[in-house]
């Protein structure tokens, strides 16, 4: 039956449109993952500590100029050729314009040395990115962990500052985003066997989590410790 619909895909073409969105979405997650070490290194640098390290400012500089060649790639070839998964979508040209307006802003004010201007330049375009795919219909593995990401974030926030009481609302929510992630199609590329084994080890601190909040334990350690499984598994779904 599965080399019969793989036939099938093929007479209809269905395969070739398959394979042109795992292209775009492989180049789109290349892109990502320079725009991400950028973004890092400017958060950085923005901190008074890490104040013009020079190993910083050079992977700012090279990492975001990086991000800006791989996006105009993809505008160029992207534009007028959509893949088949983002066909219907009438803002297709501009999203591709406005994330590369976006990422030449964030290259200025890196080379300005604008470290703050440029750590928002870079989030403006991921999240950008992250509404493309929510108009478009998309839900790759990234999508999900952004989306835990942001709660595990503002939950550890609230801990910290002594408001667990407000956090532990928000753990009904870690929960959902976790199961989220565990349904979504894990990424192409090089990383994917590394994020389906980090998977158990995201759930298991998720529920570390539930149950300290169920028991009303302290929420600093399961929350601190859950945010850095958080980032790695996030990298790694790029």
């Amino acid at each position: 039956m599965r080399m019969l619909t793989a036939a099938l895909a093929l007479t209809l073409g269905v395969g070739a449109n398959a394979a042109d969105d795992a292209s775009f979405d492989m180049r789109v997650s290349e892109a990502r993952r320079h725009m991400r070490a950028a973004c890092q290194a400017v958060q950085s640098l923005a901190k008074p500590d890490a104040a013009g390290n020079p190993a910083l400012v050079e992977t700012a500089g090279a990492e975001v100029g990086n991000a800006v060649t791989l996006w105009s790639a993809i505008v160029r070839d992207y534009a007028a050729v959509t893949p088949a998964g983002y066909a219907g979508d009438p803002g297709w040209k501009q999203r591709l314009e406005d994330i590369r307006l976006d990422l030449e802003r964030m290259q200025r004010e890196t080379a300005a040395h604008e470290w703050r201007l440029a750590f928002l330049s870079c989030a403006h375009a991921c999240n950008w990115i992250t509404m493309m795919h929510e108009a478009n219909g998309v839900t790759l593995a990234i999508d999900t962990m952004a989306a835990l990401r942001k709660r595990v974030g503002i939950l550890k926030g609230l801990v910290a500052v002594g408001q667990a009481e407000r956090g532990r609302p928000l753990v009904k929510e870690v929960l959902a985003a976790r199961d989220a992630v565990l349904l979504s199609p894990p990424p192409e590329g090089p990383t994917r066997d590394a994020f389906l084994a980090a998977l158990p080890e995201l759930s298991r601190a998720v529920d570390a989590l539930a149950e300290a909040a169920r028991s009303g334990a302290d929420l600093t350690a399961p929350a601190s410790s859950l945010a850095a499984i958080v980032e790695r598994v996030y990298e790694l779904a790029i």
